[in-house]
């Protein structure tokens, strides 16, 4: 074997071994920003869980993450879907959570970006903790649904940083105006909706135009514990994923640019794909501001 290969492998292993230490909070966000061509959202959206008022197909999908998305904006706010057919990808972001972030900067980081937690992970779920607690011989956990999921947080939207995590019940407004829904539409596939306040992402913008200002979106999901009930494989096979109804609180549309997946984090038991279930994800996505 040619020796150069044996000077390549060490820091192939180091700089993988780097990339996994990383966590979310420190926004890795791989390579440099591009950003995608504007577009502007004609049509008012309705936010309820439905993908039906979207232009399909959507524009941009990850492979890992087996994640379809779509960014756009009119005037006064961003909008945002999410969607993926994927079961294990379903139960992953119910069940583990997932939290969207936008970075009015155009970081691939979440480094002073404004975030929405919905659902949050399983191990923050304080009625779970509650139960646990009162009868811990008694007590089993269960596969949650999106019925089970009560509680959003935003995540950097008070000017007040004193309180800068504000947490809600699921269908209650918030006072940024973040519209937010999750639901399944009738073909199964798991439906993000959301709408943010273009004025909540740029504070202090008197002018009220943010033509040719970039943004970077990006979906934090995180890994199912190694005790999560895994489908097997796209067809199921396994635990199925309950549905349930979804409750809601928002609005949002569609959009472009050039994304981005990293997992990080340590690998639960399982194989092939299971595996990637018990790491978290990332995907970034850097936009331009579109003009009417």
């Amino acid at each position: 074997m040619n020796r150069s290969i044996f000077g390549v492998l060490p820091l192939v292993a180091f700089f993988v071994l780097t990339a996994g230490c990383r966590s979310s909070r420190s926004g890795s966000g791989g390579d440099a920003n591009t950003n995608a061509a504007p577009v502007w959202q004609r049509q008012p959206l309705t936010i309820d869980g439905s993908d039906k008022d979207w232009v399909k197909p959507l524009p941009y999908f990850d492979k890992t993450e087996q994640l379809s998305y779509s960014i756009t904006n009119d005037g006064q706010y961003l909008s945002i879907l999410m969607s993926t057919k994927s079961p294990q990808e379903q139960q992953k972001i119910i069940e583990g959570g997932m939290t969207v972030w936008v970075n009015n900067r155009a970081d691939k980081s979440i480094s002073d970006a404004k975030g929405i937690g919905y659902p949050l992970d399983r191990r923050n779920d304080r009625e779970q903790s509650i139960m646990a607690q009162a009868r811990p011989d008694k007590y089993k956990p269960k596969t949650p649904t999106l019925e089970d999921r009560k509680e959003y947080e935003l995540y950097d939207f008070n000017s007040n940083k004193d309180s800068a995590i504000e947490s809600f019940t699921y269908a209650d407004e918030n006072p940024a105006g973040v519209q937010m829904r999750m639901d399944f539409n009738n073909t199964g596939e798991l439906i993000y909706e959301a709408a943010i306040p273009l004025a909540a992402i740029f504070p202090g913008n008197s002018s009220h135009s943010y033509v040719g200002k970039s943004i970077a979106v990006g979906f934090i999901i995180e890994g199912l514990p190694p005790d999560a009930n895994v489908p097997r494989g796209q067809g199921g096979g396994g635990p199925e994923i309950g549905v349930g109804g979804g409750l809601g609180f928002g609005s949002f549309g569609s959009g472009g640019g050039i994304g981005l997946s990293i997992g990080t984090g340590a690998l639960g038991r399982g194989r092939g794909g299971n595996k990637q279930m018990f790491r978290q994800g990332q995907v970034w996505q850097v936009v331009e501001m579109a003009r009417h």
